[in-house]
Parts: C-alpha cells; structure tokens; sequence
C-alpha cells in the first residue's frame, strides 16, 4: 500500500515537472496560506527532517546505523511538542497524504533499525515524498 502511494506521488510529481515550461516564470504550485506561527513550525520542521537526513548519513557513513534511531527521535519530539494546534486541518489532502507516507518512513527509522540497506530504503521514500511535495504545493 505504502508503494502505491510513492508511486502517485512520483507520478504526479513527474506531471506536474513535465507541463511546465523554462519561459513560464509563474509558481504554478498549489499555495498553503498560513499563519507566522504555523509557518514557522511548518519550515523548521522541514529543516530539522533535512538536518536528521544529514545525520542519518553520517552515521552510516561511520557505520554508526544504531545512532539513526537517535537522531529521528529528536526530531520527531520537535515535531510532537510544538506542532501548532488545527494546523493539519487546514493542509490540502494530497499534502497530508504525502505526510502519513513520509511520517511512517520517519516511524520506521525511529525503531532501532541498522541494516543499512533497510535505512537507505526509507530514506529514498522520504526524499522521493519531500521532493513531490515541494513540487505540488509553497507555503505562504
């Protein structure tokens, strides 16, 4: 199930990459108005998953994969005790729908996992999900 979610996104990813042309210099995403605070959240959110996806590749560069788990449990703390109240009510459906598939992948790393290649794997989905995703939709 997890698959054919990725699979859409990758898709519609790909459509919306191919109707754009290099003359057309409109945003053509989808806009996400929220407020300072959300907004706030929303970015540091973001740049705390790329900073964990940092650190995930230094550890296994180290060949250090049992501290990934650390790594994704601060930030999903992060996520968990200032997460701005109503704000998922008021996301698109496909944005939230990409955000259960990259959240199960978080979930996944935060369970001790150290096969490498198990690790990798859930990588590839969060990236292949936050590249569709900054694809579809900017936050305002």
């Amino acid at each position: 199930m997890r698959i054919h979610y990725l699979l859409v996104i990758v898709m519609l990813s790909s459509l919306s990459f191919a109707g754009t042309s290099e003359t057309q210099s409109s945003d053509t995403r989808t806009k996400i108005t929220l407020t300072t605070t959300e907004k706030d959240f929303v970015l540091e959110r973001m740049r705390r998953m790329l900073e964990t996806l940092t650190a995930i590749q230094i550890s296994l560069a180290q060949e250090s994969p049992e501290k990934v788990d650390d790594s994704v449990m601060l930030m999903l703390q992060f996520s968990k005790e200032n997460h701005p109240t109503g704000l998922h009510q008021l996301l698109p459906e496909g944005f939230k729908q990409m955000s259960q598939v990259m959240n199960q992948s978080w979930k996944t790393l935060a369970n001790e996992i150290t096969d490498p290649k198990v690790i990798q794997k859930e990588i590839v989905s969060i990236m292949t999900t936050c590249n569709a995703c900054h694809r579809s939709y900017r936050i305002e």
